[in-house]
């Protein structure tokens, strides 16, 4: 036991402090001890305690008190009371106060140092849980999510908004897109926050194994059962279970799933216990559930069950616009790859990466800056391996550094280049449209007005991709 490990003993009776003090000495601890509640007061403003240990009686301020002033004054520091037979009712109100335990007169040393150690281990785990709240909290709030694009703030606000209720979510989009993201994003913002998260994929299991994960078993229900398993919407209680790509799930375990959904119940496998359970349920695919559903592959009253609130997530080559910022965020992400010592993506890169496809999205994304970070030599990154014959062909040369000038301003070149790259993607939506506005403007989610006035700033002609 560390000697940090502080210990404030309060008993008025000397041969008591005197036994506990050798005993808590003993066993590694830094005690001090004090004879009255007023004398511990002080005490406890000079020095640091993990612990105090109290006598229930004593004359001017009595334990309670002291416990109601530890509460107010110094909450984090673990409570037992120290009591007579007679006074155990006491003891167990103290308890209800906020006391850790409580042992009697005469005590048992094993009895003692055990509870002593609980209590310290109980207080340790609540500072850890707490930090932990504060860390997720943090990275998943919504003024950390990344990106600026249109539809990506649409995002953002449905997010809020679902947060605040416990219906169930869908979140739709391809692979890659940050679905789980979002799903930790929707818990840690909402009121079981600081419950569980439990995500299971739902492809990466046989029927008989998501059940089993899903719902527990019981031992001997199957061959290779051989103790009692808690499934995941019991392990989730009170918290949110992910059904990650839900789509996958067959229709027999759809069956259970709706059942959840409607009746917060479930059977294990193997059992007859009906079992209820308080778990919001938020779901992701990348398949067309409806298109499933008229295919007979997917239940209609579980669609609908799922869908109370439906996110869509756009892939990355609908938010290119954005590429720049998460660029910048996976660069300090991962900087620990590299020591620290890659800082910065060089913008004649950009162009290329708005005009690649991004097949896997976000999370391709991420890989490469990984990559890259990896194998740059020096603070920037001056190449990026974009597989072959993703990209498109630029309509013209990227500014060069000679043309911008030596000492041009970093922000200053970055405009440009981003200028050229918005170019390049209004080029490339023209010729997948042959020209047509109207089917432009809705997908790059923008106005027809502003779609022509960005062809105007970049002097293009919609007429010469019509046919």
């Amino acid at each position: 036991m560390s000697k940090r490990t502080r210990i404030l003993m309060v008993d008025d009776d000397f041969a008591f402090r005197v036994g506990t003090l050798a005993l808590l000495e003993d066993h590694g601890y830094e005690a001090d001890v004090a004879t009255s509640g007023e004398e511990a007061r002080q005490m406890l403003t000079e020095k640091p305690y993990d612990l105090v240990l109290s006598d229930m009686v004593m004359p001017g301020m009595n334990g309670l008190e002291l416990l109601q002033h530890i509460k107010t004054a110094h909450a984090g520091i673990a409570v037992i009371m120290v009591t007579g037979f007679a006074s155990i009712s006491t003891a167990i109100e103290a308890m209800r106060l906020g006391a850790h335990d409580y042992v009697t007169k005469p005590c048992d040393n094993d009895e003692l140092v055990l509870k002593i150690q609980k209590a310290l281990d109980s207080v340790r785990k609540d500072v850890e849980l707490e930090h932990l709240r504060n860390e997720v909290h943090g990275v998943y709030s919504f003024g950390n999510m990344v990106g600026q694009n249109g539809r990506m703030k649409e995002v953002y606000r449905l997010v809020q908004q679902v947060a605040g209720t416990d219906v169930p979510a869908l979140i739709l989009g391809e692979t890659g897109t940050g679905k789980e993201l979002i799903a930790k994003a929707i818990h840690y913002n909402s009121s079981r926050g600081g419950k569980p998260f439990v995500v299971i994929n739902c492809s990466a299991l046989s029927e008989t194994l998501l059940e089993s994960e899903l719902f527990g078993h019981e031992k001997g229900s199957f061959t290779g059962a051989h103790a009692l398993h808690i499934g995941k919407f019991e392990e989730a209680e009170g918290g949110t279970v992910f059904l990650d790509e839900i789509g996958d799930v067959s229709l027999h375990t759809q069956t259970k799933l709706l059942r959840v959904l409607q009746e917060r119940e479930i059977q294990r496998v193997g059992g007859s216990e009906t079992l209820i359970v308080d778990s919001r349920v938020v779901a992701a695919t990348n398949r067309d559930l409806q298109a499933m559903m008229a295919q007979g592959k997917f239940r209609e009253d579980l669609f609908y069950r799922l869908n109370v609130f439906p996110l869509f997530l756009p892939p990355l080559r609908e938010r290119v616009d954005d590429l720049p910022m998460l660029i910048e965020h996976f660069l300090k992400k991962h900087a620990g790859l590299s020591q620290n010592r890659v800082v910065k993506m060089s913008p004649v890169l950009l162009p290329a990466m708005m005009n690649y496809g991004w097949r896997g999205n976000i999370r391709e994304l991420e890989n490469l800056i990984k990559r890259a970070i990896i194998k740059t030599s020096g603070d920037t990154i001056t190449a990026i391996e974009l597989p072959s014959g993703d990209g498109i062909p630029l309509p013209a040369a990227v500014p060069a550094e000679s043309a911008m000038g030596m000492n041009t301003p970093y922000k200053e070149y970055l405009s440009a280049i981003t200028s050229h790259a918005e170019e390049v993607y209004l080029v490339r939506m023209l010729r997948l449209c042959k020209g047509n506005i109207n089917q432009i403007a809705k997908l790059m989610e923008i106005d027809r007005k502003t779609v022509y006035r960005k062809m105007s700033e970049h002097n293009i002609d919609p007429s010469s991709f019509r046919d």
